[in-house]
């Protein structure tokens, strides 16, 4: 940011539209904001993080694929995706239910960061869109509570998610739990 400039309201999304989106399946459940978690994830698949806007898009639509037709489930299960190309794409977004962290998705939102970040972490720019930018936003905004908590998904279910390199860092972010 410039000397002095305020920052935006929040990080622009890139609408579903935009990265190519099946159409949801069936009828979403709205959520009641604002609510008192974030959940971070790393997408595993694609394993290498997204750095231009078509392989961003195409790892959505590969993901939503996923999702949809071998889960079972009626859409993309993240409330939004963050690549490496400095964007944030919408998944289910602010106002429907997930499927991102199992007995928790009307409690949070669930946040997935294209990449394996078991034994690297995403760029600099890509962290600081999630922690400095996404984050106040979502509290701001009246999407999040003020006191919220910040969870990697091993903290509630069977999993290695968001990956050990990526869970350490988000140890030291305001939130952390």
């Amino acid at each position: 940011h410039l000397p002095g400039a305020v920052p935006s309201e929040c990080p622009a999304i890139v609408p579903r539209c935009l990265w190519g989106a099946r159409p949801y399946r069936g009828t979403p459940t709205p959520l009641r904001p604002p609510l008192g978690s974030v959940f971070l994830h790393h997408t595993l698949e694609p394993a290498r993080p997204c750095r231009t806007f078509g392989a961003c898009a195409r790892a959505m639509r590969d993901m939503q694929r996923f999702h949809q037709d071998t889960r079972g489930w009626d859409d993309i299960g993240y409330s939004f995706v963050v690549g490496s190309d400095g964007s944030l794409y919408e998944g289910r977004g602010w106002h429907w239910v997930g499927a991102h962290t199992k007995g928790y998705n009307t409690r949070g939102f669930g946040v997935g960061i294209v990449g394996d970040f078991t034994a690297t972490l995403p760029d600099t720019d890509t962290l600081a869109l999630v922690r400095d930018e996404l984050l106040p936003c979502a509290v701001r905004s009246g999407h999040v509570r003020p006191d919220f908590t910040l969870l990697g998904h091993r903290q509630l279910g069977h999993t290695d998610c968001p990956g050990n390199a990526l869970f350490q860092e988000m140890r030291s972010w305001p939130g952390f739990q």
